[in-house]
């Protein structure tokens, strides 16, 4: 429904998409004749010094901010150090600086990172707020001093007459900020030691802060030779930032740009020369900045702290987090903070990259060094960019695995780096980002983490995409530059282009190989194998489910809680690990062993399934991030109900008098049983499975030790031999039965399996039993309908027809006739998990040498 909230809402998202295409707009015709060549020969022929210079002062400006961060620490008497406090500054601004959002990054981070340093969060949002809001202070000092001509640009602005009503708003902000400040004494209280008016302090801090990002600004148009006032410059700059942050640009990217390029050109300077520059400020004092900004986020955001930026929605203070725009750009941080390491490694792999398609030698090296030692150098230098590139996925997952292999592609990466010629940016940039993961080598905790099929063919696809683009530019776009640049030892003709693909079009796949069969070696055991005392005792005192019995077969391992009070059993195929069933014991420990058991998986590198899960727990799988398929229904005879009286039973009375009358007989016996008796039971196995073989995992199989636990039913015929027979299974639930092995000769007569049911029922209900569980209908109702999930009706054509399973058609309609409660049972699966390819796992599991897990 239309309302005025709504309006403003779409006005917010409108604004800035509006802003984005009249820059395009314009930026399209302004900069139509720019030439990218000269660019890249301007910044490949300024002075090393320079460069450094203008790195360290961006540094510096960025280091200034952290002034914001000290006055809002002493405000609130925080007790946090000095160096913590320019950490949290740094990685902060570093983030606004590249996403921008109206201070939005800066805000959400500020109110994560010193939430835990202040018990009043009111306090500290209204500390955060004042803050963020006091950056647009030195702003509004240097309109004010554009309007009294202090800064002597009005000539500029006028050409763009209406710039003259920004300049005069953003004039007023000060006195309007210090008379708001007097009237409502606007302050955040601290204790005695705290500022009383921090709104003084903010405002010098923020004046600091443009002055720094003014003055690197002029040293980079300095740098290009420019020969201009500094009052110019800042006017200027001024302007532009104005510009930018109205425009909601993050960073204002783009907007700034123009405004400064324009300003500039207008006033006589060469537009590649203002570009330069422009390429420079935001490398300086944005780009390289939020790199360290993400070694720092690295080094000081923990999972368990991201987790607890993720789940609050809350990133900064009067945010509307109903805004679609703030929602995006909510998910978009939290994933660059996740992924801080990961981004650190592509850009690494870029790099290196970057370094053979365009190799200067800043020392004579490469004319030194024969032609197809410098093409094997570039190769295995390419390689491991590649290699760093593709590892950035597993990166993200914070395993050991990806720890290693990082370190040796960029110790590589270095070494073959300084091989093929001296490189002045990669001998310092791989060195520092070794030392950065060296130092957080700890924060990889996983032993491996399995790649999904769509990870794999991402990775695939990446990594012959890079090599694509290789030969592209290699032959192409840095053959023109080279021609342009007149200089002979740049490499780039098509034989070398060719040696050092294929160097890495082998060296790539051949390094993820070997590294597989490194690592997978490693085994990391999880869970322990079924001890049946221990199991028995579990079961008897804290109790369990339809599959708990199960756990006596051997062929599954055993998780138990740190309470000892739930139970998981599972068993692993490949990197996959099936988990079989409901937890057993107390449901007030479900949620722990269920966490510990993922935590265990996780951490060793194993995809997680539940398999016959009940709806009962959906909730608590869905709340760990499974999704669901249903399986099938399991069918519940209530047995208070159950009776063969009435024109529905005449069917079933009429099968039950047969078999009575033909001398047909029932029994239960109780264990132990004779060798005599098992080794009959055993004919009949074999005569009912005929050349199939036998099942496991889910379905309980012929197995001597396993069949002395429980009861077994059995159906002798008027010779009295037996004939059929069913071992019962315990439910450890009061009140619940169910069965097992069902199994008879191949001779056996039409209707039997009916007739050993209706004995069934009756013998439990005389026992007191209230209901009898008959066992899964698998798929029944699953994936049948046109409409139903194209993964629904694949997986249906799996289980019914792969040769692992048997087939289950019938079981419905049979069990059906005795009015059974269907309940239903279903697969959990985590969301980046194949569902085909974890139902073909399952029914291999299922249909493996039952023998095979066997406890010795």
């Amino acid at each position: 429904m239309w309302n005025k909230k709504t309006g403003m809402t779409i006005l917010k998202m409108l604004f800035p998409i509006v802003i984005i295409l009249v820059l395009i707009f314009v930026a399209k015709k302004e900069l139509s004749g720019l030439s990218i060549k000269k660019t890249f020969y301007i910044i490949d022929s300024l002075n090393r010094m320079d460069l450094f210079i203008l790195v360290f002062l961006g540094l510096v400006a960025v280091l200034s901010m952290s002034l914001y961060d000290f006055i809002l620490r002493k405000s609130l008497n925080m007790p946090i150090s000095g160096w913590k406090t320019i950490r949290i500054s740094w990685i902060a601004n570093s983030f606004n600086s590249v996403l921008g959002f109206g201070g939005l990054s800066g805000a959400g981070l500020r109110t994560l990172l010193y939430k835990e340093y202040i018990t009043d969060t009111k306090k500290l949002l209204k500390g955060i707020a004042l803050l963020t809001s006091s950056v647009l202070l030195g702003l509004s000092i240097f309109s004010d001093l554009i309007l009294v001509r202090v800064l002597p640009v009005e000539s500029i602005i006028s050409q763009e007459p209406w710039l003259w009503a920004f300049v005069i708003i953003f004039a007023c902000i000060v006195p309007i900020y210090i008379i708001m400040a007097s009237i409502r004494k606007s302050s955040i209280e601290g204790g005695e030691s705290g500022l009383k008016h921090p709104i003084y302090a903010y405002i010098g801090a923020s004046f600091l802060e443009w002055l720094a990002a003014g003055l690197v600004m002029y040293m980079a148009v300095v740098s290009m030779g420019m020969n201009v006032d500094v009052r110019i410059v800042l006017g200027i700059f001024a302007i532009a930032s104005i510009g930018g942050l109205i425009s909601m640009v993050p960073g204002g990217f783009g907007s700034f740009d123009l405004i400064f390029l324009l300003s500039m050109q207008y006033i006589g300077f060469d537009k590649e020369m203002v570009l330069t520059a422009l390429v420079l400020y935001r490398f300086v004092y944005s780009i390289f900045p939020f790199i360290l900004g993400l070694c720092l986020a690295a080094y000081d955001l923990t999972g368990t702290t991201l987790r607890r930026l993720e789940g609050n929605p809350r990133m900064a203070p009067a945010v509307e987090t109903t805004n679609v725009l703030i929602v995006l750009h909510r998910a978009l941080l939290i994933r660059l903070l996740y992924g801080s390491l990961s981004i650190l490694t592509f850009g690494s792999g870029l790099l290196i990259m970057a370094s053979v398609v365009l190799p200067v030698d800043r020392l004579g090296v490469i004319t030194s060094i024969p032609r197809f030692l410098l093409s094997g150098f570039n190769g295995l230098s390419l390689m491991f960019g590649i290699i760093l590139m593709v590892l950035s996925i597993e990166v993200y997952k914070r395993t050991k695995r990806s720890y290693v292999l990082t370190m040796i592609a960029l110790a590589g990466g270095f070494v073959f780096t300084l091989l093929k010629g001296f490189n002045l940016s990669l001998i310092f940039i791989l060195p520092v980002i070794m030392a950065v993961f060296f130092s957080l080598r700890n924060q990889f905790v996983k032993q491996q983490a399995p790649y999904s099929l769509y990870q794999f063919v991402a990775a695939a696809a990446g990594y012959l995409l890079v090599l694509f683009n290789y030969n592209v530019i290699g032959n192409f776009i840095w053959t023109k530059i080279g021609h342009f640049l007149s200089k002979d030892y740049l490499v780039h003709n098509e034989r070398h282009i060719t040696m050092t693909s294929m160097i890495a079009l082998i060296g790539v796949p051949l390094f993820f190989f070997i590294s597989k069969l490194i690592f997978n070696k490693k085994a990391f055991p999880i869970g322990e194998k079924a001890d049946e005392e221990k199991l028995k005792t579990f079961l008897e005192e804290k109790g369990g489910n339809a599959l708990s019995h199960l756990g006596f077969l051997g062929d599954k391992k055993l998780f138990f809680s740190s309470d000892g009070e739930a139970m998981l059993q599972f068993g692993r195929i490949g990197r996959c690990v099936i988990v079989l069933g409901d937890p057993s014991g107390r449901k007030a420990s479900y949620p722990l062993v269920l966490e510990e058991f993922l935590q265990q998986t996780e951490k060793a590198g194993y995809r997680v399934a539940f398999y016959q899960v009940e709806r009962e727990g959906m909730a608590l799988y869905h709340d760990l991030g499974f999704h669901f398929f249903k399986l099938g229904e399991e069918a519940m005879v209530d047995l208070e109900t159950f009776s063969l009286s009435g024109k529905k039973k005449s069917n079933l009375r009429a099968v039950a008098n047969k078999f009575e009358r033909e001398g047909y007989t029932f029994d239960m016996l109780e264990p132990p049983f004779s060798d005599e008796f098992i080794s009959t039971l055993k004919q009949i196995s074999d005569s009912w499975l005929g050349k199939k073989k036998e099942k496991g995992f889910s379905l309980g199989y012929f197995q001597e030790d396993y069949l002395q636990k429980a009861p077994i039913a059995i159906l002798k015929d008027e010779q009295g031999e037996i004939i059929s027979f069913v071992s019962l299974m315990p439910m450890y639930q009061e009140g619940e039965i169910s069965i097992d092995l069902m199994r008879h000769m191949h001779d056996a007569p039409n209707g039997m399996m009916d007739a050993l049911f209706i004995h069934l029922f009756q013998w439990a209900k005389e026992k007191g039993y209230k209901s009898f569980n008959m066992g899964m209908a698998p798929l029944s109702n699953v994936g049948t309908f046109h409409q139903s999930f194209l993964t629904e009706r694949l997986a249906s054509v799996i289980f019914n027809n792969v040769r692992f399973m048997y087939s289950f058609s019938g079981l419905r309609s049979f069990k059906q006739k005795y009015k059974p409660e269907w309940r239903g049972k279903y697969l959990a699966y985590k969301k980046n998990t194949s569902l085909p390819v974890t139902m073909v796992l399952v029914t291999k599991l299922i249909g493996m040498d039952p023998n095979r897990n066997r406890r010795p």
